[in-house]
This record gives C-alpha cells, structure tokens and sequence, in this order.
C-alpha cells in the first residue's frame, strides 16, 4: 500500500510549517535524557552551541536545553539571513565594558572565531567594513554546521523544554525540565557544572540564582526623532558623520549610512548610536561628511546642491532656509532631538543581563554560585553593528563551555 504523501505548505515546495512543527515536537520527545550529566547549556542560540561544542570536544558529557523545538534558530535572522558572524577588526573599544570582553576574549578573539569556523568546515569571506560572513550568505549555512559539530561531539540537543526551576544538590545542581510542546512531561536532569546562554532579556534562571542583573533594554535599533520633516524624507539614504550630546557633552560618535524615516532615524549610524542615545540628547549631523564646508560652498556657487545633496534633502533643508549656500551650510550643521527608541522589535541585540563584575573574567564562571558560568547576550556586554555581537556569543561560549568542563572533571 503506497504510503500518504507528506503536508506541503505548495506543490514541490516541502513540509508546511505546521507538519514540519510536528516533525520537531516528534524528534523532541523521542530524546531520552540521562539522570546526570557534566554540563547542562541553557540555550540552543550562537553562544550556548559554541559552549556546548566546546565543553564536549574537553571531554564533557553535556546537554543542550532549548526551549524552541530546534537549536540555532536565533542565528537564522541575523545579518539580514545573511550571519554578519564577526569583524576583521574585533576591538574590545567597539564594546560596553571594553577592559572585561579584552580580559575575556584575549589578544587571539578573532583568531579563536575563526579557528572555531574552520573546524566546523566553514569558508569565511570579508565584505565592506571588515564584516565577515559565510561565503555562502546565508546564516542556515552557519546554524547547519554548528548543529552538525555538535552532534559529532556527542551533545544532547534537548529541544522543547525550559527550565523551570534549578537546586543545589552534593554533586552540582538538578534542573526541572518542563517541556514547551503536548504530551511530553517533565524531567530532572542532574548537572556538574551549568552554563546559562539563554540570550537578551530577563533571564529567570539567573535571576533565580540570584545573580546581580543590569536592566535589559534594546540596542542596535532606529531612533525616533525629532528636527525634520522625517515623513517627506522617508526612504532616503545619506552617508553622514553623527554627534550625540548630552548636557553639551559629546556621548558617541559615528560615521556611515543613516536612512531617514517618518518616526526619525534608522541604518547602521543609528543602530549604533542607540547603544547610548536617551531621550532629550542632541544629534548633531554633517550630511556631507565627505566635503570640505569650503569646497562645498563653491561648489554650490557654481551648480547649487545638485551636486551635493539628495533633491528630498536638499528641499527639506531649503524649506527652512534661503539660499543654497544657507542649505548647504545648514546641511553640514543639522540637529535633531532624540525622543526615544523608535521599534523595539526591531533591535537586534538586548543590553543588560549578568553584571560583569559577578563574573570571573578568565573562565565567566560565576563566583558567587560555584558551577555557573554566564556567556552570550545574557552578558551584560554588547558591541557595535558589523558582527561584533555574534563574535561575542562564539568567544564567550568557548570560554565558558572550555571551563565548565574543567569544573566537572574536578567534581
């Protein structure tokens, strides 16, 4: 008797996603978990793989508990489904807490990443900027290989649970598991050593552990703004040189595209000033970063701002002035007022998490539970827009993976 034909979202096209949410909730509940094991990773996203990888490859016995039914979803959206995985220029600078990511990372950060890739079987390529990606551009290609090295390394990818709840036990912890899909009940999984990689936001289980946390909040986000006609100049794009001040103070500068929208700001200038933008800061934009105000008031002498400026701006600009030499030098000159972050959905990293100083900045364990360890965005550690954020989460997992595994050996 022929079999059925499986669930298609369109003819040829695969399993809809429904039949394929099935398929992962079947594959989850058929993962047997041990009483006790080495190293339990909380969280299946870019730093708990490469903590689970790296902890296993020393020797440890580890699960991986995921609360979405497949590891490594978070990494297949970023860089635009592309992985801007890490820059060619991992400076500490380009990070909050720049003294702790140079005492964690070392002076090899990028050589690690990269040596990590390798052996995953990876090809890397630098685009514009330094930003490195994988040369097939697209990010499946980087969740496939890490869920493949991590298979080989043994690790149990315990997906479609969470855990509800941890306590300390003789030899380490005992986690409750509670699953996220129908019919599976819950579980005890007994650990040496636990990781937490469980991204941006609040987390429970180090708060539950009573870890010092920073308030969370989104960065890497566009700014609303006020100043501008900004829904006139929606869906231009300038290269712009960007002052924020406060209190008359200068917070950041930043230099690069900016893409103007109706609510204000957005593109990798804005990204980056939302690390430290609040509302009431002044910006103050030179949007011909490139020209000389001498040369370009000659230049608008001999051909007006054609030349110069994109026509949208450049008639926003002369609404509020006279001449073209007034538009121009007002477009060296423009300020606008912060109002506040302007779609949180849209950020692409969570500041906030574990305070770095309760964290051992040789291993990231955590001195004040021996046996947890802390990587990742859980971190209170964020970088700049072009793979610094991702270079993080690989770096600060083998870190924390490497020394877990340590811890339970000695256990």
């Amino acid at each position: 008797m022929p079999s059925r034909p499986r669930s298609t979202s369109r003819a040829g096209r695969g399993p809809s996603r429904l039949a394929r949410e099935r398929e992962l909730a079947a594959q989850a509940q058929a993962v047997r978990l041990p009483a006790q094991v080495d190293v339990v990773v909380v969280g299946g996203g870019a730093s708990g793989l490469a903590a689970a990888i790296t902890a296993a490859e020393a020797g440890a016995r580890v699960v991986v508990v995921e609360r979405a039914l497949e590891c490594g979803r978070s990494i297949l959206a970023t860089g635009g489904g592309r992985c801007n995985l890490a820059n060619a220029d991992l400076a500490a600078e380009r990070y909050r807490h720049p003294g702790f990511v140079s005492a964690v990372c070392g002076k090899r950060f990028l050589e690690d990443v990269l040596g990590f890739f390798s052996a995953c079987g990876l090809a890397v390529a630098e685009e514009e900027g330094g930003r490195l990606y994988p040369v097939t551009r697209e990010a499946s290609s980087v969740r496939e290989v890490l869920v493949a090295r991590a298979r080989r390394t043994h690790v149990t990818l315990a997906c479609g649970r969470e855990v509800a709840g941890v306590s300390r036990t003789s030899r380490g912890f005992d986690l409750e598991l509670v699953p996220t899909f129908e019919g599976a009940q819950r579980e005890t999984l007994g650990a040496r050593a636990v990781v937490i990689a469980t991204g941006g936001g609040e987390s429970s289980l180090a708060r539950g552990l009573d870890l010092p946390l920073v308030d969370a909040r989104p960065v890497l986000c566009p700014l609303a703004c006020e100043g501008l006609d900004f829904p006139a100049l929606d869906g231009r794009r300038t290269r712009v040189a960007a002052t924020l001040v406060r209190n008359g103070s200068t917070i950041a500068c930043e230099a690069g595209e900016l893409l103007f929208r109706p609510y204000g700001i957005s593109g990798i200038v804005s990204f980056d000033l939302s690390r430290n933008a609040l509302p009431g800061d002044r910006l103050a934009l030179d949007l011909l970063p490139e020209v000389d105000a001498g040369i370009a008031r000659e230049l608008t002498m001999r051909g007006g701002t054609v030349g110069l400026l994109d026509d949208a701006v450049a008639a926003q600009l002369g609404k509020l002035n006279g001449t073209a030499e007034d538009v121009v030098a007002h477009a060296k000159a423009v300020e606008l007022l912060v109002t506040g972050i302007a779609d949180e959905k849209r950020a692409q990293v969570t500041a906030g998490g574990v305070d770095v100083s309760a964290l051992d900045a040789l291993t990231l364990a955590c001195p004040s539970v021996p046996g947890v360890f802390a990587c990742g965005e859980v971190v209170d550690v964020d970088g700049a827009c072009g793979g610094f954020n991702l270079a993080w989460a690989w770096k600060s997992g083998m870190v924390a993976g490497t020394a877990a595994a340590r811890l339970a050996e000695r256990r």
